[in-house]
């Protein structure tokens, strides 16, 4: 949904006198039908003009010209954070790229703090809310070039933020989480967050048979490598070299998929440095994987 659609939908229910939630869906219907008539007077904001801005870098011809949009949507309006995320994603200089996201993301939450959305109704749920939901995007973003850089305590810290302002973690940084934990060795803390956000995926799996696996605790860790075959029966392939090429080809298009080829190539290419840091394992897998396809224990 973008800025101006959500606002119109704010400013339209805001005059409707919905009693419980079939009302409201009902004038949300009401809604969409003067919408999709064009009869919803509306007059834009001047971040619906920077989000137009925004739009139109992002459907630039040219790298120059999209940050030239990018800039003066923000310069047009502070409130467009989107268009911070936007122009450090272009940024090739990593302290450049750092700078201009550390700055705007101290803009935009002493911004959120004074509109009150850091009240304590909201603290556990900013992904949920239409404003507060790029700030969530920019931590995690930050969150990743920490990653890249090896500063996994600041990235580390940084998840926590992220989880005790959006409890769900629509954006997954539990996982990610989950990855630095094993790489820190902190066992503790892994299967505190594991209990936490109990999923039987490769993203919360892998992790606690890393975990175990550099704890040297062997049979917990070949405990987790059944737990995972037993989730996605290609993890040994991948460490077998048997996945035909064709198939990782198809599976490297940016979607996956849960038990699926495009899951491994996701978990390989998202948490690289929670595999680099374990150049035996592959060894360690093969050893193992016999008897885990016979499903001994």
């Amino acid at each position: 949904m973008n800025n101006k659609l959500n606002n119109m939908i704010q400013r339209f229910l805001s005059n409707t006198d919905a009693k419980d939630e079939d009302e409201l869906n009902e004038k949300l219907q009401e809604f969409l039908e003067k919408y999709n008539n064009g009869e919803v007077e509306y007059e834009n904001t001047e971040l619906d003009d920077a989000y137009e801005l925004l739009e139109k870098a992002e459907n630039a011809r040219s790298k120059k010209q999209a940050i030239k949009y990018a800039k003066e949507a923000y310069e047009l309006c502070p409130a467009c954070f989107e268009s911070i995320l936007f122009q450090q994603n272009l940024e090739e200089n990593s302290l450049k790229r750092d700078e201009l996201l550390d700055e705007g993301l101290k803009i935009e939450k002493e911004r959120l703090e004074k509109e009150g959305f850091f009240s304590k109704k909201n603290i556990g749920q900013f992904y949920s809310i239409f404003e507060t939901r790029p700030y969530i995007r920019g931590l995690y973003t930050k969150v990743c070039n920490l990653v890249n850089a090896g500063k996994l305590t600041q990235a580390r810290d940084l998840c926590k933020e992220i989880l005790r302002l959006n409890e769900l973690d629509n954006i997954g940084s539990r996982y990610m989480l989950m990855a630095i934990y094993a790489m820190l060795e902190d066992e503790q803390e892994t299967l505190k967050l594991s209990r936490k956000y109990p999923e039987n995926n490769l993203e919360m799996l892998f992790p606690l048979f890393a975990l175990y696996y550099k704890l040297g605790k062997e049979e917990k860790a070949i405990l987790y490598l059944h737990r995972i075959n037993e989730q996605n029966p290609y993890f040994l392939k991948f460490f077998n070299h048997t996945i035909k090429e064709k198939e990782l080809e198809e599976a490297s298009r940016g979607y996956y998929s849960h038990g699926d080829v495009s899951e491994i190539v996701m978990y390989v290419t998202n948490y690289n440095f929670l595999l680099f840091s374990m150049r035996d394992i592959e060894d360690f897998v093969l050893e193992h994987s016999k008897k885990v396809k016979k499903g001994k224990k």
